[in-house]
């Protein structure tokens, strides 16, 4: 909830960024050339004008995000978003008229028309940060998008934090942790736990979404096992740099009442980042549904006259933050595995047994999967050896269970496989393809694969993805690796 409000806040900003330099550039346009009776240099139509202000603005949109006035935050400082817009609306203003000196035709009818826009943007932006900072700050009185901060120690930084987070920043404090004499007594107006066990005992799983250790009071094996918790229950650390041992591929500097702080991550995909991903898999998902459909028509008509029974088959598997999804497939197997009495209801393992293929047991038993499937229909097996069973999986990506490139999915009982990672694989959604899939498939070891999906998710980037894909088209159409 926390995220998605600084998300949805940073979102809103955009358009009304946007609006706001139109707005700008429209008063601009009419003090000059309306209002001021003075004839211009270039006459150029008020409609034309407003065209060209259209398509170039959307270049200070970018100019504003490099100077990080999207970043998401509640903790942002008034003067230093000031400072940035002022750099990020002078910034448009030379690159206007840096465009405006490059053309044959002159952009603005007059000079003084950029000038008039620069004030009016300034003013503009402004105002209309200035009303959704009223609006986020209003909705923290009402406890909506607010951050819960538990705070390890009680010493002079945990205390200035403590001063710093005010409900106008969008955050309560949950309690303190900190088993010294005299903890109560710094800590005033917070409650005080002696043990992050306490703690926990007190506020539940849901009680905080953010742990800030300002202290190094604790041992080392203590501040790992509150790294480890908040991994693992996908929540927010923060540290001092003070407390040396502690690394992680992704981390992100801060500030909290001027004293640096430092907040590790799961993944670089985050904020901006996932919805980038998400616009990427929509449009991916769409465009491939609508140029396989007479694929999908033909392999749907062959399943159903060699093996009749249902064209689709739906399997349990995890998603992001541990959530369960219906993954869909075009079904390979056999339908009497499935509805046989002999086979019903029993596990891979038992059906392997009852066809007398002890062998098959301990492959499926390390890799989840075996080479020579004997439940595998004659279609099935094409479709397995082309992964064009795994085609149906677009409906998932366009639903939002799935992603067209993410760590592969997997069932309940393989996650603890992944051990103290298994946080780490659950940051992003499950993915058509990956990066396993590209590094050799079902070729490589089950460990590797896990090292491969870690990787991923702690390097993500949209350029990855899009090589992912590329290299999954080459490994498709080579056919290497698949069963």
């Amino acid at each position: 909830m926390r995220k998605r409000s600084e998300l949805l806040f940073s979102l809103i900003l955009v358009p009304l960024d946007y609006l706001a330099l139109v707005a700008a550039f429209v008063a601009a346009y009419i003090v000059r050339v309306k209002i001021d009776g003075r004839p211009v240099a270039h006459p150029v139509a008020a409609l034309t004008f407003l065209k060209l202000a259209l398509i170039l603005l959307p270049i200070w949109i970018l100019i504003f995000a490099l100077a990080g006035l999207y970043n998401q935050s509640n903790q942002r400082r008034r003067l230093d978003e000031v400072g940035k817009i002022f750099i990020a609306v002078s910034g448009g203003v030379m690159f206007m008229i840096l465009l405006d000196f490059l053309q044959r035709n002159s952009i603005f009818p007059s000079k003084a028309v950029p000038i008039y826009a620069y004030g009016f943007g300034l003013i503009a932006v402004l105002l209309v940060r200035t009303v959704v900072r009223a609006v986020q700050r209003a909705l923290f009185r009402l406890n909506i998008g607010v951050h819960r901060a538990l705070i390890v120690g009680s010493g002079e930084l945990a205390q200035r934090i403590a001063v710093s987070l005010v409900p106008a920043t969008g955050y309560q404090i949950a309690g303190c942790i900190d088993s010294a004499k005299g903890a109560g007594r710094r800590m005033k107006g917070i409650q005080v736990y002696k043990s992050f066990d306490e703690a926990l005992d007190a506020l539940g799983r849901r009680g905080f979404d953010e742990i800030i250790q300002a202290d190094s009071a604790l041992g080392q094996e203590e501040i790992l096992n509150l790294v480890t918790y908040a991994t693992n229950n996908h929540l927010a650390y923060r540290f001092i740099p003070n407390q040396f041992g502690l690394y992680a591929v992704n981390s992100q500097m801060g500030n909290m009442a001027g004293i640096p702080v430092v907040e590790i991550k799961l993944t670089p995909l985050d904020g901006w980042g996932r919805i980038l991903k998400r616009a990427f898999d929509v449009i991916g998902s769409v465009i491939g549904l609508i140029l396989l459909s007479p694929v999908f028509a033909v392999i749907a008509l062959s399943i159903k006259l060699r093996d009749p029974g249902p064209v689709f088959y739906r399997h349990r598997r995890l998603t992001r933050i541990g959530k369960e999804l219906y993954m869909f497939k075009f079904r390979s197997m056999s339908h009497k595995f499935s509805t046989s009495p002999k086979f019903k209801g029993k596990t891979p393992e038992e059906i392997f047994e009852i066809l007398g293929r002890p062998e098959l047991v301990k492959e499926f038993k390390i890799s989840q999967k075996v080479q020579n499937d004997p439940r595998i229909s004659q279609v099935g097996r094409f479709l397995r050896s082309s992964s064009l069973d795994e085609l149906p999986q677009l409906l998932n990506v366009l639903k939002g269970d799935m992603s067209l490139v993410g760590p592969r999915p997997v069932v309940p009982v393989e996650l603890e496989r992944y051990g103290d990672f298994g946080a780490s694989f659950l940051a992003l959604k499950p993915g058509i393809t990956g990066l396993w899939q590209v590094s050799g498939r079902n070729d490589i070891s089950y460990d590797e694969r896990v090292k491969l999906d870690i990787f991923y998710v702690e390097h993500w980037s949209l350029w990855l993805d899009m090589k992912i894909l590329f290299k999954t088209l080459l490994v498709i159409l080579g056919r290497k690796g698949a069963y």
